[in-house]
């Protein structure tokens, strides 16, 4: 006799199998700075923002499951969208309407994103919510002080993404979407979890440089002569990310 290999639930037990999803979570800067009206705004701006970013790639928003996080979303894309495409194209499309909306609203209402991205197995439960631990994983790396100090040292960005160890080996170092190289590794402490971590800023949104330096009388003497390289950034896993005097950005 034959025997299915579809799961089946329990009696009583409503849960789906776990299937595998890739979570794109998001989180307004300074959300709670707004009065209810611009929370609501935020809001609105932000969900369409996301459906345009899927719209642009041929997914409609309502056909994949959104949570509400109240200061941002949660996309759960399933198994038949490529985990890559949660960077390439999602990501770059997200960028631009981030841009965009920035040019058309004031200082006040301009949104500033961390994305975070994993990807794992979920259950959906009966109501539709999900549960599972890349769920906690995602957010708490949404929630780390490193990437928070990320984003508010570089005010120009208009994101910062942040993707997990697990999601960095299976999709980025694989080489379909952005360069390993312009990720810095950032560690993740939030209550136990003790993790590393990846961080991409867009060009254009590194860290602002040091502070000015001495006078430019004492300036000029302390200067290195031309191709020195001293006065290095350094992102977590030791790659470069610019130099004080030239102003080189490699990462």
């Amino acid at each position: 006799m034959s025997r299915s290999l579809t799961p089946t639930s329990r009696k009583g037990d409503m849960r789906s199998p776990a299937l595998p999803y890739t979570i794109v979570a998001t989180d307004v800067e300074k959300s709670s700075r707004r009065d209810d009206d611009l929370l609501l705004r935020m809001r609105a701006d932000l969900r369409a923002m996301l459906g345009q970013a899927l719209a642009d790639q041929g997914v409609e928003i309502d056909a994949v499951p959104v949570l509400d996080d109240g200061d941002g979303f949660r996309l759960l894309l399933p198994a038949d969208i490529a985990p890559r495409a949660a960077l390439d194209p999602f990501l770059g499309r997200l960028g631009v309407e981030l841009r965009n909306h920035r040019r058309a609203s004031s200082e006040l209402n301009r949104l500033r994103l961390r994305v975070a991205v994993h990807h794992g197995l979920l259950t959906r439960e009966q109501g539709g919510s999900f549960s599972g631990t890349p769920m906690q994983v995602c957010a708490r790396l949404l929630d780390s002080q490193a990437g928070r100090d990320l984003l508010a040292g570089a005010p120009a960005a208009d994101f910062v993404l942040l993707v997990t160890d697990h999601f960095f080996g299976m999709v980025v170092r694989g080489g379909a979407t952005l360069a390993p190289e312009e990720f810095r590794r950032i560690r993740v402490e939030v209550k136990e979890t003790d993790a590393p971590a990846w961080a991409y800023l867009p060009p254009g949104g590194a860290p602002a440089p040091p502070a000015a330096g001495p006078p430019p009388t004492a300036r000029a003497a302390a200067e290195p002569p031309a191709g020195s390289s001293i006065g290095v950034w350094l992102s977590g896993d030791g790659h470069t990310i610019g130099d004080i005097y030239g102003g080189g950005h490699g990462g």
